[in-house]
């Protein structure tokens, strides 16, 4: 039989929309791999414009708490004022030493707003429930630098002891302190004048794009495949190199038929 005419059966049609889906599917996927690749090149490229630049006080990027531009991210910010007594922590961080904390200190601006300042990591004590140092904040007024880092999303039902926060949410910290605090982004520490001890310095990040135009191409390539695989079966089956499954199974009734016929023949 024509392939052309075998693939306009009902059972061909079938595979070929089954085909067709499968290719849909492949060519989704690898279209969110490219989407990926371009918010990691977007990252790269934000990292790489704002990091090294100069700093600037914060109100020329930030003009209220409330205001938010992600394309600020990584800006180098400076601000004056003086940190609140007690620190918080933020649990499970991974930093030089392994599993640990994030020191967090709310600084009071002298216009009256708060920041929120990551001083760096430290590490945990034995059963890592607690930081094993506990960097002291200085009390006199200080000169800070910051990179600006959107604060995190709050994770419901992840608890912590007093002191201690589960994520950097900057609404939920700004809710436990009188005073307008900057809802959209905290800073980590750069640098610190007069300098005090503090946790373990942030570096620069390193970013890359990852896998995902490999990964993309794969599916691809995948949804190709799927279209050969369907003109080789239909090729196959049409010249005859793939029996047919009624066939086949009725060669193998007219083998047990004489089988059958045979032992009998013996038994006699």
């Amino acid at each position: 039989m024509s392939p052309w005419r075998l693939a306009v059966t009902p059972r061909w049609w079938g595979i070929l929309g089954f085909t067709v889906v499968f290719a849909v599917a492949c060519v989704g996927l690898g279209q969110w791999q490219f989407d990926r690749r371009a918010q990691a090149q977007a990252a790269i490229a934000l990292l790489d414009a704002n990091y090294d630049r100069a700093a600037v006080p914060l109100s020329e990027v930030v003009g209220a708490p409330a205001e938010f531009d992600e394309t600020e991210k990584w800006r180098l910010v400076s601000m004056t004022g003086r940190y609140r007594a007690e620190p918080l922590y933020v649990r499970t961080r991974s930093g030089p030493g392994g599993i640990g904390f994030e020191q967090l200190a709310m600084l009071d601006l002298q216009d009256g707003t708060i920041f929120v300042v990551d001083r760096g990591w430290v590490p945990a004590n034995a059963d890592n429930s607690a930081p094993a140092e506990n960097p002291p904040l200085p009390t006199d007024s200080v000169v800070v630098t910051a990179h600006l880092i959107p604060g995190e999303r709050q994770i419901i039902g992840r608890n912590a002891p007093a002191g201690q926060i589960a994520t950097i949410h900057t609404d939920t910290i700004g809710a436990a302190y009188e005073g307008d605090v900057y809802g959209g982004w905290y800073g980590r520490l750069a640098t610190e004048s007069p300098a005090a001890r503090a946790g373990a310095p942030w570096e620069k990040p390193v970013l890359d794009e990852g896998p995902h135009l490999s990964y993309a191409l794969q599916w691809y390539v995948f949804a190709l495949m799927g279209f050969f695989g369907y003109g080789w079966a239909l090729r196959k089956e049409a010249l005859g190199d793939v029996a047919p499954v009624t066939k086949i199974r009725a060669r193998r009734s007219d083998e047990d038929i004489e089988d059958a016929a045979l032992d009998a023949t013996r038994v006699r």
